[in-house]
């Protein structure tokens, strides 16, 4: 009988090991269990990294030198529109009203760098502007120039995956100066409002009228026209009436 304490006391010492490791065991299970499930450990965006731009890239562009007809022109930057993701564009004209060979020149900027530099193929090249819209499905401008003593000219650009496009037949000419860009039906793309003198008897007699040209498609196309009173504020709707014959 005295051999039983002595028995279960031995068995007692030989399991206490045993014991003791099972539980480091269940509280190491439990420990990586609870680890939490921070965004490096599940792969989500830490909110640390650079932003993008949308060409797949955070470097910057290679700069691209202005063309050598601009330097010959006297031009200079004139006006500059902030467009979307780090893009603008910069007009640069010339101060020489008698250089009939000038034309308006338009920079393309990607993050402040010059990409892409665009010769107006028409237009004086000293009395330019640009109106441009962002909200629709392109990022659109609409460059007005004046063309000789009366004549306006507007000619759209396009921003499409990081270069500048100008569809051949985006283009309007009025024979009077006036002209403006205005998106007229909602469609995110801009129109132009212009003025047409009708020449009866000449121009200085003449009548004026409002003409319109909707974006369609590639291109600027006259959708009609309504008699200009004077004074009277330009349309914001594209018209539908008959147009003056020249």
């Amino acid at each position: 009988m005295a051999m039983v304490p002595s028995v279960r006391g031995w068995l007692h010492r030989r399991m206490l090991p045993l014991w003791i490791l099972s539980a480091c065991v269940v509280f190491l299970a439990a420990a990586c269990g609870s680890v939490p499930q921070t965004a490096a450990s599940t792969g989500a965006p830490t909110g640390s990294q650079p932003a993008t731009h949308p060409g797949g890239t955070t470097s910057k562009p290679r700069a691209v030198p202005p063309p050598r007809s601009c330097h010959q022109w006297g031009c200079r930057a004139r006006q500059t529109v902030n467009l979307t993701h780090g893009y603008a564009l910069a007009l640069w004209l010339g101060d020489d009203q008698l250089n009939y060979r000038s034309r308006p020149v338009v920079e393309l900027l990607d993050r402040g760098v010059a990409v892409q530099w665009w010769i107006s193929p028409q237009g004086d090249g000293w009395n330019g502007s640009l109106s441009c819209r962002t909200s629709g499905p392109d990022p659109n401008c609409d460059l007005i120039d004046s063309l000789g003593m009366h004549a306006d000219l507007a000619e759209m650009l396009i921003l499409r995956a990081g270069r500048l496009a100008h569809p051949v037949g985006a283009q309007a000419i009025t024979n009077s100066v006036g002209m403006r860009a205005a998106d007229l039906n909602g469609d995110g793309y801009l129109d132009v409002v212009g003025i047409s003198n009708d020449y009866r008897p000449n121009f200085a007699r003449g009548h004026n009228y409002w003409q319109t040209f909707g974006y369609r498609d590639g291109r600027l196309v006259v959708t009609g026209c309504a008699l200009k009173h004077r004074n009277a504020p330009a349309p914001t709707h594209l018209l539908a009436g008959a147009c003056p014959t020249v």
